[in-house]
């Protein structure tokens, strides 16, 4: 897919928005694991969500801290027809991590910390180093897009995935619902 194709498609926030929201669903369901081009990736939702309508208008929730992607609010949120707009991640390779937010307003890479270079590596140039992680970085968000388009232009998407999702959601509210009476009682 040309860079083009990835820019047209994140003007279309919705479709950000949805792969935002995919890729907290691929976290829990499928524990986050991708295989891109040969490279294993695990991305993991962190401590912080805001999620918001279609059109940025109406109801927003912010949730952080305390593994926000397992509270009620998170659930109701979903329930409600809300998706993620701006999320804290990590990203995984090997023994290496990248953390970052990423918004759908323009798939923006914020606030990112890129691995630490180990005291025995003997790196030239750490400058360049640390610019290629960064690069890595925007690869694999890149990467993860362009699959999660390929899914959703697919047939696919509405007949196996949104199934899934709903599904997802559903048992998120039960839990929420299910926790909420455990601490009434």
């Amino acid at each position: 897919m040309a860079a083009t194709d990835v820019a047209f498609a994140v003007e279309r926030s919705f479709l950000a928005q949805e792969f935002l929201t995919w890729l907290w669903f691929r976290t829990e369901v499928e524990g986050g694991e991708f295989d891109l081009d040969g490279r294993h990736v695990a991305i993991v939702v962190e401590d912080s969500l805001s999620l918001c309508g279609w059109d940025d208008e109406g109801p927003r929730t912010s949730l952080r801290g305390g593994n926000p992607t397992l509270r009620a609010e998170a659930a109701g949120a979903l329930a409600n027809g809300l998706m993620l707009h701006k999320a804290k991640l990590i990203a995984a390779e090997g023994n290496r991590e990248w953390q970052f937010t990423l918004d759908t307003e323009s798939l923006d890479l914020l606030s990112v910390k890129v691995p630490a270079l180990e005291e025995d590596d003997e790196v030239e140039d750490p400058l360049a180093e640390k610019l290629g992680a960064g690069e890595w970085l925007r690869e694999t968000v890149d990467a993860l897009f362009e699959s999660f388009l390929a899914l959703r232009l697919s047939g696919d998407w509405q007949k196996i995935e949104v199934p899934r999702l709903e599904h997802w959601v559903r048992v998120k509210v039960e839990r929420a619902h299910a926790d909420a009476d455990k601490r009434a009682n």
